[in-house]
């Protein structure tokens, strides 16, 4: 393999990479600027949709309704979540109630899926088969439509928060939450939204992960961190932030170990982020 093809491979590894980073950053800072709380158990939700869409092949759906209906049920999910154990809480106590609720619900959830479905790997179907030639180098499909999905789900995800009375009362919670309560949108409504979207678009990142990746009931960890990283370096509550973070983390993951190693890999978002904060605290593209 020449080294242009293995350029242009990593690069695109990279940004499927880095567009599942996206989506599960937009679910977390959707539901940290609505409602006010960290889910830490958000990557066990992209775990959950990723074995739902395995469940429901083994069970005879094609793989993309399957990968719709996932991402219907893990929405089910998060308003129900959201109105037994995450609906917002007066006093102080409400960052640290959910923290210790979210992390139990990691390990219920993880603990859950390990007695169900084991701890061996498992495997989607591709989402597509065969390569593309780009520029002389062959590029697998599966990637490129991961990353045709993830773009369309950000694309709807703008024209429903820009577009729709819903999404713009949203941006408006988000933005000032005891205001917006003042015009007569319900923080409860908002909330249930956030959860709603937030836990699909994790869903949806899930299922595309299993499918050109694997699953194991451990494969939401890392996504998570990431989409903490992501929410740090391009600033609470901007999409624009996040698709920018999102394709440094996914370029760095994807690159970097190719040509260096898996150690500067795993260093090289931390050195970014750190040199982001020191000139701009409130991330590449935050609100000040």
């Amino acid at each position: 393999m020449s080294s242009l093809d293995l350029w242009l491979q990593a690069t695109v590894n990279g940004i499927a990479l880095g567009w599942l980073y996206v989506l599960m950053a937009l679910g977390l800072t959707l539901i940290l600027s609505i409602m006010g709380i960290l889910q830490l158990a958000h990557g066990e939700i992209y775990m959950l949709g990723a074995y739902a869409v395995h469940y429901l092949v083994g069970r005879g759906l094609g793989l993309y309704p399957a990968i719709a209906t996932s991402m219907f049920i893990m929405a089910v999910l998060g308003i129900i979540l959201e109105r037994g154990l995450f609906r917002p809480r007066s006093g102080r106590e409400v960052v640290l109630c959910s923290i210790v609720i979210s992390t139990g619900l990691t390990l219920i959830l993880t603990s859950a899926i390990v007695v169900i479905f084991g701890l061996y790997t498992k495997s989607l179907p591709l989402l597509a088969t065969g390569s593309v030639e780009i520029f002389g180098a062959a590029v697998p499909k599966d990637r490129i439509l991961a990353i045709g999905f993830s773009v369309l789900a950000l694309v709807l995800l703008y024209l429903f928060l820009k577009k729709t009375r819903l999404g713009l009362a949203m941006i408006a919670s988000a933005q000032n939450r005891e205001g917006s309560f003042l015009k007569g949108i319900n923080p409860n409504r908002m909330s249930m939204a956030a959860m709603a979207i937030g836990c699909a678009l994790a869903a949806l990142a899930g299922a595309l992960a299993g499918a050109i990746l694997q699953l194991q009931p451990y494969m939401g960890a890392l996504p998570m961190i990431k989409g903490l990283v992501i929410i740090v370096l391009g600033g609470l509550g901007s999409i624009p932030g996040a698709l920018i973070g999102g394709l440094i983390l996914g370029l760095i993951d994807g690159i970097v170990p190719v040509f260096f190693s898996p150690a500067v890999a795993s260093v090289g978002p931390l050195v970014v982020v750190i040199l982001v904060l020191l000139f701009r605290p409130k991330g590449l593209l935050g609100h000040d």
